[in-house]
């Protein structure tokens, strides 16, 4: 049985895998696609950069897109956002 750990990177990469199959390339997230996936996935905390903002951050090797190891940069960025949201409650 797997734990909650491994169930959470199990959902980190289903994500991405969710907006990378869209243009049916498994290893990039094109800017629509990452577009598409902060409007659904996390709303609330990319707010305060846009879509094109957080494609050039994120998109380091300036290839086009963004490969899961970039995304992963994502995914901290947010999580430390989280975690510094819940310890405001």
């Amino acid at each position: 049985m797997p734990t909650e750990l491994e169930n959470a990177l199990d959902s980190i990469i289903d994500v991405y895998h969710n907006y990378s199959l869209e243009t049916g390339n498994h290893h990039a997230i094109y800017k629509n696609d990452l577009k598409r996936m902060l409007a659904t996935e996390c709303p609330q905390y990319t707010k305060n950069k846009d879509a094109d903002t957080w494609f050039k951050e994120l998109d380091v090797n300036n290839d086009g897109a963004v490969n899961f190891q970039e995304f992963l940069v994502f995914v901290i960025k947010v999580g430390l956002a989280a975690h510094e949201d819940i310890h405001k409650e």
